[in-house]
């Protein structure tokens, strides 16, 4: 303890530091304790509560169990179902169970008396009343099960529930007073942390008092004594605490030992100072030539760096007029001028400017050649003039104004003038050496804009070679030996779509992947590629194959690609033969159909005409015969004429006689010989114009018509009404051609008028034709200036729509 004692005397960093010690765990223990009361005060607030939200719950388990039981009573006896009894006893087993469950929570002696009242009650209710009344029920004796309600079973189930009720809102009131308690007893809390608190900042305050006296006043003793040692001298008298042994004691010695320290090598210091400001003028004048030095170097510097930077803008780009941009700035920089220009000496006379206005320059390169600047075409070298500024170049100045121009050419390695460039400045003229560095620097200037002209007659052969390769009709790709997509041009992304994103420089297994996972047969065409780029293809190999999505069918061929003597390389060439191979089933289908349809008039034709040459018949059967090969002849006569209009029509040599002709007797007509074919349909022609009138060919018109309803008809196998309605829109006349047969499937609606095409489905087979009646149609109302279209709904019918242009007032009254 003597040693600690002394410790403490001799360090007031410790004498602190076990105060703050004692501070601190006093404070952390007081809080300890508060924190330890509150979490007590929740921990019981939170049992109580706990306690009675159990006691709540069962109560309304109880209320409802009873309540429950009460109805199912009731309506056991109204209904007489034995459900209802069941949920009785079902109900008397939960009241049971909740009666247990409640015996240990009855703590206080209201709890205790409700839980005498409810198992008096459920014995009265389940054991007595509710077996007596459903006894008599049962014998039929409703009377008696009257006399047990009114005799106290009813009113012992309502003094029950208000008994229920009135227990509940005692646990509520429990409930709200127990949380008063608990805020009560919280407010105390914090009442005597707020306490707590107080004392600590009292114990606090004194601390630092204690601080202060100890340590600040020795302090504050110390800094008015340096401030008076620092104004007067070594002469001061320095404070003394000789009776303390601390650091205090310790500093106070230690400055005198400084000060006396101090007087001693004052006159030495005074000596050598004066010897320093002797040293101090000559390196003064040294700094002087350093710093002059040092200017000479960063002028040096920033010329090198605008150099650098005129070099590198000029290395840096490929675009003309940056670059040309970025040397008149930069050489304006170096060359310390206020202006400048650079003009290319070509057709174009590509320019940059730098502080010049827009009319400046228009003027200087409409003037081009023709003044000071042509002298550059003679000498080929560097030259300055100085002339006088005219007034729109002077601003708000009255005086004369001088500017000093310096004209330099830009040759190329042929000695030619390449670009002009003229800078100007202004109160400075050029000195030869800046005219000389200027012409060196249009050297460099020279050698880029070779390196531009050689990269744009590149850039030019380039861009005329991708147009070229991209308006191919052929898709072109270029792979290696290894298989990466090196090239392709435009019709490939265009057909492949979305698919071909990203195949440049893809790897030979993943654009093929995408590749053939467009195509129907994906084998076949991944077998064909891996042959193309890795077998030992050295001949032409071609495969055709089908796009899943649009139908499209495809051609590749692929073809090795040698340099000097070695592989380097697959093409491949994509060809859209959709067309082809169309015009090829269209004529695959034009044989057939043309043979058929020839055939069958032709074979009856044959058949009875070989009937009438072997065999005697009689008159009427004679007659019969040769109107049936009368027939089958204008049949076959129908027939070669559709094939010969149809060839007149797309040959342009299909003559009309044009006169104004009422489309109602016309349609009236091919109605009434359409009915002469047919006994199951009906027909209607409704006018709903008093303009009929067109601009037409009769003839022709009489056969578009027919083709409609003949076709309505036709394909209406089961019959139904044909209906033609004549109408105006918009200015023209339309006439609809309605049927109730087949319908046209959706897909095969854009095809419906090409030429040869049929729906391809067995009722349409059956039917036969040679699919050039719409095409016949279609001609027709375009060579009327006509439209016509269809709209149709498969197994509903179809309705044919023809638009013709109205005929003027005139032609209708002639």
């Amino acid at each position: 303890m003597r040693r600690m004692a002394v410790h403490f005397r001799r360090s007031v960093a410790s004498r602190f530091v076990w105060l703050m010690a004692g501070f601190t765990v006093l404070f952390f223990l007081g809080s300890a304790l508060l924190v330890m009361y509150q979490q007590s005060l929740t921990r019981s607030f939170e049992a109580v509560q706990q306690a009675l939200e159990q006691k709540e719950i069962r109560t309304h388990q109880l209320d409802r169990a009873f309540t429950q039981a009460f109805f199912d009573v009731r309506g056991y006896f109204a209904f007489g179902r034995p459900s209802f009894k069941e949920s009785v006893f079902q109900q008397q087993e939960t009241a049971k169970q909740v009666l247990r469950e409640m015996e240990p929570l009855a703590v206080h002696p209201e709890d205790e008396r409700f839980l005498r009242d409810a198992h008096d009650f459920f014995i009265r209710y389940f054991e007595q009343l509710v077996p007596k009344a459903i006894e008599a029920f049962e014998r039929g004796d409703r009377r008696e099960v009257a006399l047990i309600a009114e005799n106290g079973g009813t009113a012992a189930v309502q003094s029950f529930q208000k008994r229920l009720a009135a227990y509940h809102d005692t646990l509520i009131d429990q409930m709200k007073q127990e949380y008063i308690d608990f805020k009560r007893k919280q407010q105390y809390g914090q009442a005597a942390f707020i306490a707590f608190i107080a004392l600590m900042l009292f114990l606090l305050q004194r601390l630092m008092r204690l601080a202060a006296r100890q340590i600040g006043r020795p302090l504050q003793q110390f800094a008015a004594a340096a401030e008076q040692f620092a104004k007067q001298g070594a002469t001061v008298e320095w404070p003394t605490f000789d009776e303390q042994e601390d650091e205090i004691g310790k500093l106070s010695k230690a400055f005198m030992m400084m000060m006396e320290s101090i007087r001693e090598k004052e006159e030495h210091l005074l000596a050598q100072n004066e010897e320093l400001l002797a040293q101090q003028e000559e390196l003064e004048a040294q700094q002087a030539e350093l710093e002059q030095a040092l200017a000479m170097a960063e002028r040096r510097e920033q010329e090198l760096a605008r150099r650098n930077d005129l070099i590198k803008g000029m290395a840096q780009s490929l675009d003309k007029q940056e670059v040309l941009h970025s040397v008149i700035r930069n050489l304006c920089a170096i060359m310390k001028a206020e202006r400048g220009i650079i003009v290319v000496a070509d057709e174009e006379r590509a320019h940059a400017s730098f502080g010049l206005s827009a009319m400046s320059v228009h003027r200087f390169l409409q003037q081009l050649y023709n003044g000071l600047e042509h002298r550059l075409l003679e000498t080929k070298q560097a030259f300055t003039i100085r002339r006088e500024l005219p007034g729109f170049e002077r601003g708000y100045h009255d005086e004369p104004l001088y500017s000093y121009d310096l004209f330099v050419p830009v040759l190329s390695p042929s000695d030619d003038v390449e670009a002009v460039i003229v800078l100007s400045r202004f109160g400075a003229a050029f000195t030869d050496d800046e005219a000389v560095e200027a012409e060196q620097l249009g050297k460099h200037i020279s050698i880029s804009l070779q390196k531009l002209a050689l990269y744009e007659e590149a850039e030019k052969d380039r861009r005329l070679t991708e147009d070229i390769f991209n308006h191919l009709p052929e898709g072109i790709q270029l792979v290696d030996l290894h298989g990466t997509n090196k090239l392709m041009n435009g019709r490939m992304k265009e057909w492949f779509g979305a698919a071909a994103d990203g195949w440049h420089e893809a790897p030979y297994a993943e654009w093929k992947q995408r590749l053939c996972a467009l195509a129907t047969d994906e084998q076949a065409l991944s077998v064909f590629l891996d042959q193309a780029v890795f077998g030992p293809a050295d001949e032409l190999s071609v495969m055709t194959y089908e796009l899943k999505e649009n139908r499209i069918v495809m051609e590749v061929y692929a073809a090795p690609l040698y340099r000097g003597g070695a592989k380097f390389g697959t093409i491949f060439v994509h060809r859209d033969v959709t067309k082809q191979v169309e015009v090829d089933r269209m004529k695959s289908e034009l044989v057939s159909t043309v043979s058929h349809e020839l055939r069958t008039p032709l074979a009856g034709i044959l058949g009875l005409a070989e009937l009438l040459l072997n065999k005697p018949l009689a008159p009427e059967r004679q007659h019969k015969y040769l109107t049936a090969i009368y027939q089958e002849a204008e049949r076959l006569t129908a027939l070669i004429n559709d094939f010969l209009d149809v060839q007149r029509m797309e040959a342009g040599r299909q003559t009309y006689h044009w006169e104004p002709v009422d489309l109602v007797p016309v349609v009236e007509k091919v109605v009434e010989t359409e009915k002469l074919g047919t006994d199951i349909h009906a027909f209607s022609v409704s006018i709903e114009t008093k303009r009929t009138v067109i601009r037409g060919d009769r003839e022709r018109l009489r056969q578009l018509f027919t083709n409609l309803v003949h076709n309505a008809v036709k394909y209406s196998p089961d019959g139904g009404t044909v209906a033609i309605r004549l109408y105006e829109h918009s200015g023209r006349l339309c006439v609809d051609v309605r049927d109730e047969g087949l319908g046209i499937p959706a897909e095969a609606l854009p095809h419906i008028f090409e030429k040869f095409y049929r729906v391809d489905n067995s009722d349409r087979r059956r039917i036969g034709g040679t699919g050039l009646g719409l095409t016949i149609v279609k001609e027709i109302v375009k060579a009327h200036g006509g439209e016509v279209d269809v709209v149709s709904e498969e197994k509903k019918g179809s309705t044919f729509t023809v638009r013709f242009p109205m005929a003027s007032i005139t032609q209708e009254i002639n």
